[in-house]
């Protein structure tokens, strides 16, 4: 019974990630380009190539790493900007 119901939590956490992931990734989309937006993007993503039932689905694992990989590179970017940003106001 027990066993039951953890399953049951670990196929309904995979949806839930997706959708939360999607959320996120659709505010940054509408203007909210902040770095840590994009950090929690890339937990995000993280958590969803770490979820166990994914291996079941190759295809899907293959693209949330493409994305992990691009919204690595897009949070290293905004920090880089907002470093470069707040030197230049030192100097302001």
């Amino acid at each position: 019974m027990l066993n039951k119901r953890i399953n049951a939590q670990i196929r309904s956490e995979l949806p839930h990630l997706h959708a939360a992931t999607c959320l996120l990734m659709t505010q940054f989309i509408n203007g909210r380009h902040c770095p840590k937006l994009a950090h929690l993007i890339v937990q995000q993503l993280d958590s969803l190539l770490a979820h166990p039932e994914l291996e079941q689905f190759p295809d899907s694992r293959n693209i949330y790493q493409q994305l992990l990989e691009h919204w690595q590179k897009v949070t290293a970017l905004l920090l880089e900007q907002q470093a470069v940003g707040q030197r230049q106001s030192q100097y302001h």
